[in-house]
């Protein structure tokens, strides 16, 4: 992976936390992406249907589906060795914990999106239980069906992933989509938003 290509997401990441583009910061951030390429265990696994299951006959999963012609369940992880490292530097230092974890985040997004041009050219974004008001019990359907604890994934009682560096949810077949904010469920309190950016792309402005 292009590391000048996902620094942009890195600093999409640090910015809600304060942390602004500098010499000293790239510098920090080339070596924390460094060491996370080394560390990382990345996994994906998932299963296409021609018929989105149960769970996803309701809203907002149905209009998300509108026009596709079936639905992938997937999730995704890059593994424990992450979150203990990240555990450890909180303890003794916190600025690249910081760093780290923000490196690990757009890394897994970046790494997933790669991974699911491989699949095929006609898909939507990821669509994860929790946006747009849909709610994390659903994690609880893509497990059952998806069985993501082959690649080292589970969940806990309160939708928790782990470790906590996985994504879980749904992909729709036979339509492009991209990412925008107009329905997402974090909107009005949308700190990305708040400094005119997105979530997903630090390049776009609102």
């Amino acid at each position: 992976m292009n590391f000048s290509e996902i620094k942009p997401r890195i600093y999409n990441y640090l910015g809600v936390k304060g942390i602004q583009p500098s010499p000293e910061n790239d510098e920090l951030i080339f070596s924390c992406y460094t060491e996370l390429d080394q560390i990382v265990q990345f996994n994906y696994i998932y299963k296409s249907y021609a018929a989105p299951p149960d769970f996803l006959q309701k809203q907002p999963y149905t209009d998300f589906l509108a026009g596709t012609t079936g639905v992938i369940l997937c999730a995704t992880t890059i593994g424990t060795v992450i979150d203990r490292r990240i555990g450890r530097l909180t303890r003794t230092d916190l600025s690249r914990a910081i760093v780290l974890d923000a490196c690990a985040s757009a890394y897994l997004e970046a790494r997933a999106d790669e991974y699911e041009k491989t699949i095929a050219d006609d898909l939507t974004y990821r669509f994860c239980p929790g946006y747009n008001g849909s709610s994390t019990d659903d994690l609880k359907h893509i497990f059952r069906l998806l069985r993501p604890e082959k690649i080292g994934i589970t969940l806990n009682k309160s939708n928790f992933m782990l470790p906590s560096k996985s994504m879980a949810g749904i992909i729709g077949i036979g339509k492009s989509a991209e990412k925008h904010c107009e329905d997402c469920i974090m909107q009005k309190k949308c700190r990305y938003r708040e400094e005119g950016k997105r979530c997903y792309s630090s390049e776009k402005t609102l």
